[in-house]
């Protein structure tokens, strides 16, 4: 935002109204925002050198972000004034300044519309986290006669499928009646959604309301309220692509259609014919920029990845290097390659990008295939974010790409959740160290990890996007804590499958339902088998000697039957247990490292106790 002291030079014509409301909103703006933004500023920005580099490198970098512009000479600010561009610095204060007024004037429009205003509407100057498209799900696990609630930048979404034209829609998860969730709701037969609490109605297109049932189906009150911009929903632009539903979290506005919005951050290797794939989703304790710093560094996998997909022999010197010109991060992200690549050069180079805000891959092509790892980090909440990870193979020949999809997709989640797990816990522990060291030894992320090599390449280059590009994070509603929330305990909470993951994957979720059920059936035959087998036992010891030897030969087949069918259903149902823990805790510890006698025996009687028959 363009400071007073710099109004001031721009035209000694501006009245003092202007002034005076640019004066306000400036302090009002500044005093609520100065400490989520200096905070990360001068305290996540680093370098792989020193403190001083760092400031040198934030201030060459681009001209494009706000802390420049704050930094300039005034000199510098009146030469570019003098070439014609008051009038649009003027025009965007002006904006900015009415905007930022209204907003701390009635929060509960930035409740109801999520990020509340466009503050950065300056693209040239601010990165705006509110101008992009996120993926939220895949498609397949959309039902199609249900809400589904989303968190995106702590805004509270809902979306459902039109069930008369088949459009997903969008909204905030807010009714303007009583602030009641709309995705506690239903969707009628208008393809409307229609809140739970009191039956009000609202159309996604536009977010219009069509039904007040406290006042009737006609009537001049009813009009009129239905005429109020307060009775409205807030709308956002969403739409189906790729098999992932995308959401655009600015409002819908009437000069803006779809087609002029951003292009999608999409995967062009996906629409390849031979190309075959594995997705997989899971809601994280983390936040979004740990996840995509993990999966920038490509050098922890031989070791937190030992025996999954890593190996510890396999560990090298990894050297990276930017591809980005001039080696610089730029507002959409920075590419870079590691020219020895895993496996010891196995596969030859390892070409990365990461796509702001939320797109990072790494690329391997050989003669014979080309494999991607695709990871999307959403950003939920401080603390808290959405992994979509796709894994994109192109083979050349036709076999491979037949055998590729012999396991169901639950089965591969399972193994998939298990990698994700690897890591998870120091890493939800890590983010909370390096707040403490960024809060209360006000140390800077260079200061608070020793990074020596040029493995973290990626990593160093990602913080600097992350401060000198997009404002020091991403923006959250106004009011909401940018605090790491409260350390998980228990390592239970930390490996959590079921609310991570499974509840909402359809796949997943389809085959416990089916397990769990499946489970029922076969401690019920367990036990009418055993029953039986004893009954006829029982009743052979209590005839005569010469009846039991009459029944030697053929009447105690069905005893043996019986119990050999007990006992094999005991054995699956036991087998199917320890598959329905994975689909709800993660397994620990990881595969990294052998378990302890005493990790042995808790998991023994945890397995027993939660499924025994």
């Amino acid at each position: 935002m363009i400071g007073v002291k710099y109004i001031k030079m721009i035209s000694s014509s501006s009245s003092l109204v202007f002034m005076r409301i640019h004066s306000r909103s400036c302090a009002d703006h500044n005093h609520k925002n100065k400490k989520q933004s200096v905070n990360w500023k001068t305290t996540s920005s680093f370098s792989q050198k020193n403190d001083t580099k760092t400031a040198s490198t934030t201030s060459t970098t681009s001209g494009t972000t706000l802390l420049l512009l704050r930094s300039s000479s005034l000199k510098s600010l009146k030469s570019s004034l003098v070439q014609g561009q008051h009038k649009r610095l003027l025009k965007s204060s002006l904006k900015s300044s009415l905007l930022n007024v209204e907003d701390s004037a009635f929060d509960l429009a930035t409740m109801k519309g999520g990020g509340g205003v466009d503050t950065n509407d300056n693209e040239e100057l601010l990165f705006n986290w509110h101008k992009q498209w996120y993926p939220i799900a895949f498609e397949c696990d959309l039902e199609r006669d249900a809400p589904y609630a989303f968190t995106l930048l702590g805004i509270p979404l809902v979306f459902w499928r039109n069930n008369v034209n088949d459009k997903i829609q969008c909204v905030a998860d807010i009714c303007p009646h009583r602030l009641a969730p709309l995705s506690e709701g239903r969707i009628n037969d208008k393809g409307e959604i229609e809140c739970g609490y009191h039956g009000w109605t609202f159309e996604g297109d536009k977010g219009k309301c069509t039904s007040i049932p406290q006042l009737g189906t006609e009537g001049s009150a009813l009009e009129t309220a239905l005429k109020s911009p307060r009775a409205c929903a807030t709308p956002y632009y969403c739409q189906i692509k790729q098999g992932l539903l995308w959401c655009y979290p600015t409002k819908v506005r009437d000069e803006v259609k779809i087609e002029d919005l951003p292009e999608l951050p999409l995967i062009p290797e996906i629409d390849d014919p031979m190309c075959v794939y594995q997705d997989v989703f899971r809601d994280l304790p983390m936040d979004f920029s740990t996840l995509l710093e993990n999966v920038m560094d490509v050098s922890h996998v031989p070791f937190t990845h030992h025996n999954s997909v890593g190996k510890r022999e396999n560990a090298t010197p990894v050297l990276l290097e930017l591809t980005t010109v001039d080696k610089k991060v730029a507002k959409d992200g920075f590419t870079g390659e590691w020219k020895e690549g895993p496996r010891k050069g196995k596969y030859g180079t390892q070409f990365t990008e990461f796509k702001a805000p939320a797109l990072m891959r790494h690329t391997l092509r050989t003669d014979s295939f080309t494999t991607l790892t695709v990871v999307y980090a959403v950003p939920i909440s401080p603390g808290k974010c959405r992994l979509i990870a796709r894994f994109p193979f192109i083979f050349k020949a036709a076999l491979p790409r037949k055998l590729f999809g012999l396991f169901p997709t639950w089965y591969t989640h399972t193994n998939q959740n298990a990698i994700l797990e690897d890591d998870q816990i120091f890493l939800h522990k890590q983010e909370r160290l390096i707040e403490i060291s960024r809060t209360v030894k006000n140390e800077k992320y260079a200061k608070a990890c020793y990074m020596p090599s040029s493995a973290d390449v990626y990593v160093n280059a990602f913080r600097n996007w992350i401060v000198d590009v997009a404002n020091g994070g991403p923006s959250w509603p106004a009011g909401m804590s940018t605090k790491l929330p409260k350390q998980e305990e228990t390592r239970e909470a930390l490996l959590d499958r079921y609310h991570a993951h499974t509840k909402n994957c359809k796949s997943c979720a389809t085959a416990l339902a089916k397990i769990v059920i499946f489970r029922k059936f076969l401690r019920v035959l367990s036990l009418v088998s055993l029953a039986v087998t004893t009954a006829f036992v029982a009743a052979c010891l209590s005839s005569s000697t010469a009846w039991i030897q009459a029944s030697v030969g053929s009447g105690l087949k069905p005893a043996y039957f019986c119990g050999v069918l007990s006992l094999l259903a005991a054995f699956v149902r036991e087998k199917l247990g320890q598959l329905e823990k994975k689909m709800r805790v993660g397994p620990y510890p990881p595969p990294r490292r052998p378990p302890s006698m005493m990790e042995k025996a808790l998991e023994t009687a945890k397995l027993g106790g939660a499924f025994s028959m």
